[in-house]
Formats: structure tokens, C-alpha cells, sequence
């Protein structure tokens, strides 16, 4: 069933972890740079995630906002915390800002209690508009960024109350005075995939190289992403803690009648259509999935859920042949943006899910499926076969033959399909949150001790 090689396949065995899962006392500060963005990124889900384990652990938790306010009215502050303003990085600014960050009486302060303005409905998630009342600084990861990649400086600032660790989500140039630091470092793909980026390669190296100096400890996603970082920078190994991610989404208690019901809105019928999900860009390999498609028998519509990209075009183009072919009953249909009830539902009545990405640090999406008895055929190649195990069929991303080839086998095997769901359920236990929580621990006790 599965494919895999020993160079894909990587199970390191767990941390030894104490018995007394618990973080109480310690104060903790957790980057807002994703999580304030109004729609999910990856990043954005894993942030979540961590609040969620953080609070079970008992520690106290803010966040970082960059968010602009009003200090002298309350309804006004409300109305500057949510409008979306952009930082600037003109020298001018940045020179502001560099002064401003050296002096001792420059901190982020917490944020007064809102009064009770209306946002639009599923912009913010409640797990985010809890920790409004957190410390803001105006601009300050725009300008940490902006110095960075200009005078490669590392922002050092205060905050008006005492940290004991300072969680940056994705690497940032920003220290936070008298805290330790943790950054989670997801992947190295500007490195490994280079053209399937925009990032400035030089900037990114050694934003990571940086990055591994002064954090106490980094977190990474899967030990295959692990392997990335000893292989590229000279760092202590262990320093480098694989915590994996949780499954975010919440499960699903529906019948079958009830999902089918659901999806009706969409057109689609109950196990009868193809699944994507990812953004869609060069590394997803969207192109690919679709010439896939287009050469197998089914009458199945292909869905791709996932905003545009990079490059979207390029990836979404052929699908216009099939939608101008007359006599073709095949169908692409593009889903830009589902909320997290409805990926649930989708998930849950695809036949099957596609997930061909060129690279990925953890790869959610396959792992999410599995976990709503969706089956899964994904690509062999950088942390896949590490996560997915033995319950995915896998083809080279490469080759469109080998992706037409085992969607053919899904497609005409029910019973396989069967065994892939019950051992995609099984699989997706090894992700639970509790088994995420138990490797956090392990992380911040680590950078606490050090």
C-alpha cells in the first residue's frame, strides 16, 4: 500500500517527557504576525493550535499585535485594532523605529478591554479576539522585518510586564528583552524548492541561521524538516525539538444523509468528486493533479479548495480546457474559500483527497483528511511518507503517469479505499492534541532549563 524508501521514511522515537504535564507560572508572549490576519494560513491554524495546548498547560499566554490604536477612546481604539493598516518601511521610519526600540521606556503595552464592536462575522476567530486585550506595538513586525532585510538587525524591545519566553511561530528578527526565545521553523523549502518562492534567498538563510543563535530552542514540524536544518546550518541538535502539529479541525458528528444534505450547496454529491486542498501555487502541484485528471475515466468532478497563489495561473490553466471541451463531462471546480465547518463536510464526502505537493514541512491537509475517513494519494517525496505512514498511496509528484496511475487504482477499488480509510483514522491518532501537548512540554522545559 505504501511506498517509501529508507531516506523518506524517518520515526525517531519520542522524548522522554515528565509525568506532571504543566506550565503553570510561566509567562508567555506568542507572535501575532499570522494569527491577526483575517483568513488562515498554515501558520496561522498551527498558532492556534499552540494558544489551545499553551492554556491546557496552565501557562499565561498573551500575544504580540502589531495592531495600530487610540489611546484616548475606546470606540476609536476598536476601530484602529481592526482596520487592516500596512506597516511602513521607508528609512525614515525604520530609523524611528530603531531609535525607539533602544530605549528602555519604549515597551509594548496591553491593550484595554474592548467595548464591544461588532466584527464581521468569521473574520477574527474567537480563539484570536480572546487575546485582544494583549500587548500591541504599531508596525513593529512590518519594521522588525524592514531592518532586518535592509541592515540585517535583530529588534530587540520591551514589554511592560515580565516574560519568561518569548514564541515566535515563524522566523522572526525580534527579541524580547529578559525572555527566552523559542521560533518554530516549519521549512526550508526557499532553500530545497528555491523556485517555487518569492522569499530573497539570501535574506531567508540567514534569518534562519540568526534565528538558531538565539533561540533557546527551535521547534520543528517533522523530523524530516529536522534533518533539513542540522543538514544546512551548523546547530546543536538537541536544540532542534520535532513537536509534529495537532489536528485543528473539531470532528464531525453527521450521518451520511446529513453530509450529503450539506453538500448540495456546492453541487456535489456524497463520495462522488476528487478533493484538493492547499493554496494554489507552484509547489502544491495543482498543475500536474489536473493533467491527471483529465486523463482518467470518471464522470467525478475535481474540487480544489485553496486560495490563489503565486503563479495561480500557471497551475489553474489547463483546467480551462476541460471547462471549454464541450464534450468532455469532466469538471474543475474551484472553491477559493470555505470556512472550517465546511472543509470539515467536504473532507468528509470526497471519494478521495489528491495532495501531490513537491514539498512540504508537515503537509495538514492529508493528515485532515485521514482523520474524516477521507483516503488519501500523496506525493513520496520530503515528510509525506514520514507523516501519512502506511495509510496513503503515494506516486512521484513528477510524473503525471504515476499520480493518473494511482488515482486509477483508487478509483477502481473500493476495497482498498475501505482498508485506506480505517488505516488513515488510525494514522491520524498519532496527531492528537494530547500527543502534541506531551511534546510541547518537553520543548519549553527544554529552553526553560537551558
Amino acid at each position: 500500500m505504501g511506498l517509501s524508501t529508507d531516506n523518506q521514511r524517518v520515526t525517531a522515537p519520542a522524548p522522554e517527557l515528565e509525568a506532571d504535564l504543566n506550565l503553570a507560572g510561566v509567562k508567555v508572549l506568542v507572535d501575532a504576525f499570522n494569527l491577526q490576519l483575517t483568513k488562515g494560513t498554515g501558520i496561522k491554524t498551527y498558532g492556534l493550535s499552540l494558544l489551545e495546548a499553551l492554556d491546557r498547560l496552565g501557562a499565561k499566554v498573551d500575544i504580540l499585535l502589531s495592531r495600530s490604536g487610540y489611546k484616548n477612546n475606546a470606540i476609536l481604539d476598536e476601530i484602529f485594532f481592526f482596520d487592516n493598516q500596512g506597516g511602513r518601511q521607508d528609512w525614515p521610519s525604520l530609523a524611528k523605529w530603531l531609535l525607539k526600540s533602544a530605549s528602555p521606556f519604549y515597551r509594548a503595552k496591553r491593550r484595554k478591554s474592548f467595548a464591544g464592536l461588532v466584527v464581521k462575522k468569521g473574520q477574527y476567530t474567537e480563539d484570536f479576539l480572546k487575546y485582544a486585550t494583549s500587548f500591541s506595538m504599531p508596525y513593529c513586525y512590518d519594521l522588525a522585518n524592514g531592518l532586518y532585510d535592509r541592515l540585517r538587525l535583530t529588534t530587540s524591545i520591551n514589554v511592560e510586564e515580565k516574560v519568561d519566553i518569548w514564541h515566535a511561530t515563524y522566523p522572526l528578527p525580534m527579541q524580547v528583552r529578559g525572555a527566552k526565545k523559542i521560533t518554530t521553523v516549519h521549512d526550508l523549502i526557499p532553500l530545497r524548492l528555491p523556485y517555487a518562492t518569492l522569499d530573497g534567498k539570501k535574506i531567508f538563510y540567514n534569518k534562519i541561521k540568526d534565528t538558531l543563535k538565539e533561540s533557546a530552542v527551535t521547534i520543528t514540524v517533522s523530523e524530516h524538516s529536522k534533518q533539513d536544518i542540522l543538514t544546512y546550518y551548523d546547530v546543536d541538535p538537541a536544540k532542534v525539538v520535532v513537536t509534529y502539529q495537532p489536528i485543528a479541525l473539531k470532528p464531525l458528528e453527521a450521518t451520511d444523509a446529513e453530509i450529503a444534505r450539506f453538500l448540495r450547496r456546492y453541487s456535489l454529491k456524497y463520495q462522488n468528486y476528487i478533493l484538493f486542498v492547499g493554496a494554489i501555487e507552484p509547489k502544491k502541484n495543482v498543475g500536474r493533479l489536473i493533467d491527471a485528471y483529465a486523463s482518467i475515466d470518471t464522470d467525478m468532478p475535481l474540487v480544489i479548495v485553496g486560495k490563489k497563489g503565486w503563479l495561480w495561473e500557471d497551475e489553474l490553466g489547463k483546467a480551462q480546457f476541460l471547462s471549454d471541451d464541450k464534450e468532455s463531462t469532466k469538471k474543475v471546480k474551484l472553491l477559493e474559500y470555505v470556512t472550517m465547518e465546511s472543509l470539515r463536510y467536504l473532507f468528509s464526502g470526497a471519494y478521495c483527497l489528491v495532495f501531490p505537493s513537491l514539498y512540504e514541512g508537515f503537509g495538514l491537509p492529508p493528515l485532515e483528511a485521514m482523520n474524516f475517513g477521507c483516503p488519501v494519494i500523496t506525493s513520496n517525496v520530503s515528510c509525506l511518507p514520514e507523516i501519512c505512514g502506511d495509510a496513503a498511496l503515494y506516486a512521484d509528484p513528477y510524473s503525471v503517469k504515476d499520480i493518473t496511475k494511482q488515482l486509477e487504482t483508487l478509483l477502481g477499488d473500493r476495497e482498498l479505499r475501505q482498508r485506506l480509510v480505517e488505516a488513515g483514522r488510525l494514522n491520524a491518532e498519532r496527531f492528537s492534541m494530547e500527543n502534541y501537548i506531551k511534546r510541547l512540554h518537553y520543548a519549553y522545559r527544554t529552553a526553560l532549563d537551558v
